[in-house]
């Protein structure tokens, strides 16, 4: 027994994960403004109801109720019925989707360890670039909370996963079909679980294989994705009448148009201001990341970086910005401002500049909703 404890001990993962365990805590505990029913968080709770044949709340948006639950089952039906499954055991669905999202916290930083470390090779980098990562406030603020992104955000890393051991082995076929098979499933739980086949479609590119035999492979994995969202996207147009086009259309509504939210749009200046929020004390850490990555180039990782890139930005092709779903950026910028980290020789530097990225990451948490869209329209 006292063997196992000292192996656990020595081991990263148990770093790793406590860490991340106190890191959720002070995030929950000692912030300002602790997890509340507001936002988007009423909507889930309707749909699930309306999944599970329970009344609901007609007019909790206006006239526009019916297009926003229709659209939660349209989004996110596999965390809409995950969470009414285990209510049964929390005895309430805004208590079973706590749950899940805790539980794809931790799966998450066990993810994008393992997709650092398969694209650098180095475990330090590897650790430096998971704390950057779960320290960030968009994670536990927007993710661990009762909402849906963080179900897409994992199945987008997962299936990047698969593809990067795919590219870096393509004899094994296998990482091939699952970072296909993590998609399919991370688009039903949110739009974002989509962004890991963009990935595998451009490291595909980079394979040396003639052009005719990578446009095979693009158009396999596309037509092998398409399957499971098409059928459940059929579903819903049948039993609601609704379809994709009508939920961008009600996004456009919503963020560009006459009623939209004052504090949602876009404009290259609140690019700039949700950017800089987003990774605000992680921005000088990513420079130097940067100048290390030219300093230290290697043709296969930067590879695998450019192929990250357009689904990391993904997110400005969304008609409203907000940091929320800009957050898909921030695992590439915490993987590169690891690596630049574990150039730094001193181990005291990086411990400093890593807790004082975690207390300004705390610090944007205290702040209310309020506050913070002050701040950024400032």
């Amino acid at each position: 027994m006292k063997t196992v404890i000292i192996k656990s001990v020595k081991s990263v993962y148990f770093w790793l994960f406590l860490l991340a365990a106190v890191n959720l805590a002070i995030a929950f505990l000692f912030v300002r403004y602790p997890l509340s029913l507001n936002g988007d968080a009423p909507s889930y709770l309707n749909a699930m109801r309306i999944i599970e044949g329970k009344d609901y709340d007609h007019f909790a948006y206006g006239d526009q109720t019916e297009i926003m639950l229709k659209t939660r089952i349209l989004t996110t039906p596999l965390m809409l019925y995950s969470s009414i499954l285990l209510s049964y055991l929390t005895g309430s669905e805004y208590g079973a989707m706590l749950v899940v999202n805790i539980i794809f916290y931790f799966l998450i930083i066990f993810v994008f360890y393992q997709l650092v470390y398969a694209i650098y090779k180095n475990r330090l980098v590897a650790f430096l670039s998971a704390v950057l990562f779960f320290g960030n406030y968009g994670l536990y603020n927007y993710g661990v909370t009762y909402r849906t992104d963080l179900g897409g955000w994992f199945f987008f890393l997962l299936s990047s996963l698969f593809a990067v051991r795919y590219f870096k082995d393509p004899a094994k076929q296998k990482f091939f079909y699952f970072s296909v098979l993590a998609s399919a499933v991370g688009v039903l739980f949110k739009e974002y679980g989509a962004l890991g086949l963009t990935v595998l479609v451009i490291l595909i590119l980079f394979l040396s294989l003639r052009l005719l035999d990578k446009i095979k492979k693009i158009s396999k994995a596309i037509l092998l994705f398409s399957v499971l969202p098409i059928l459940y996207y059929l579903f819903v147009y049948l039993q609601f009448h609704f379809s994709y086009l009508d939920r961008y259309q009600y996004a456009l509504v919503e963020t560009i148009g006459e009623n939209a939210d004052a504090g949602i749009n876009w404009s290259v200046i609140l690019l700039v201001k949700v950017l800089g929020w987003l990774f605000l004390a992680g921005w000088p850490i990513f420079f130097y990341g940067l100048y290390q990555e030219h300093k230290n180039f290697n043709r296969e990782r930067f590879k695998i970086l450019v192929s990250m890139l357009p689904a990391s930005l993904s997110f400005l092709a969304w008609p409203g910005l907000t940091q929320r779903i800009a957050f898909v950026f921030v695992p590439l910028l915490a993987m590169i401002s690891g690596f630049g980290l574990s150039k730094l020789k001193n181990k005291y530097i990086i411990a400093l500049i890593l807790v004082a990225y975690l207390l300004v990451n705390y610090l944007i948490r205290n702040m209310s909703v309020t506050d913070l869209m002050h701040l950024i329209n400032f």
